[in-house]
């Protein structure tokens, strides 16, 4: 709260900020400093900001939402120093250009905190170790949430996600599994996030590592798209630019274990309602 305050008092209209790091918590940042007038600069060292989030093939598309709406995204690149002296004036980049900055934002990602857990007996890494059912390693010890990395069924991969929705989901099913571990439910969960950039709202539901990436609806360079994504012959996952409803509806079937070819049918019949 303290930083947000501060940065609400920091950014100006035609403010000079740069932003280092283009996940999720930088490009909300890099869109709020656009509509309070800044000009801004997004830093990403990875060749396209998103890929690990909806894949390398469809990760150019979220990245252009940045440029179609006058963000200057760097792509690539490290920071290599900050000029300044009562305040900051200039980011240096590893390739020798230097970014004139009134502010400086760093979004670079997060570790899960479990420093503290070592030697509690818990199994610790990349997060808590965590069976199906959310059990750590400890008898009658359970996680949820971003800390958990937990063995997901559905898509048969250990996974550790970052979004309050799975956080929210866990929490529930955790206390259940606790409460009766007897009848412990496995989680089964389908990771979902959204993000609103600029004036349309991205959501990734399932997971990008896919045999095949299909649009269905919109495309790259417009500002709606649907792509959905197989493995063999299942649905794993989704991503739309303003398909709210298509998207959640993928997500249901999904969890259901559709077929690619059932999907592609209630893909076609909802985006041609």
């Amino acid at each position: 709260l303290d930083d947000a305050r501060a940065l609400r008092t920091a950014i100006r209209p035609d403010s000079r900020v740069v932003i280092v790091g283009a996940g999720f918590i930088g490009s909300e940042l890099a869109c709020a400093a656009r509509r309070m007038g800044a000009e801004v600069t997004l830093v990403e060292a990875a060749p396209v900001p998103f890929a690990a989030a909806v894949g390398t093939e469809l990760a150019p598309a979220i990245a252009a939402l940045h440029t179609r709406n006058g963000t200057d995204l760097r792509c690539g690149v490290t920071v290599t120093g900050i000029d300044g002296e009562d305040r900051v004036r200039a980011v240096r980049l590893g390739d020798g250009s230097t970014l004139p900055a009134d502010v400086v934002i760093v979004g670079v990602g997060a570790a899960p905190a479990t420093g503290w857990l070592d030697g509690s007996g818990l199994k610790l890494d990349n997060g808590v170790v965590c069976d199906e059912t959310l059990a750590t390693s400890a008898p009658g010890v359970y996680a949820a949430g971003d800390v958990c990395r937990w063995a997901n069924p559905l898509f048969g991969e250990t996974m550790r996600l970052e979004h309050w929705t799975s956080a929210a989901e866990q929490g529930a099913l955790a206390a259940r599994n606790a409460i009766d571990p007897s009848a412990a439910t496995p989680c089964a969960l389908v990771p979902y996030f959204w993000s609103d950039l600029y004036d349309g709202r991205v959501q990734f539901v399932g997971v990008p590592h896919a045999d095949e990436v299909r649009v269905v609806a919109g495309g790259p360079a417009e500002d709606t798209l649907l792509a959905l994504y197989r493995r063999g012959d299942r649905l794993i996952g989704a991503l739309g630019v303003e398909q709210r409803r298509p998207v959640l509806r993928m997500r249901a079937l999904i969890g259901k274990g559709v077929s690619w070819d059932d999907a592609l049918a209630a893909a076609a019949e909802m985006t041609a309602s």
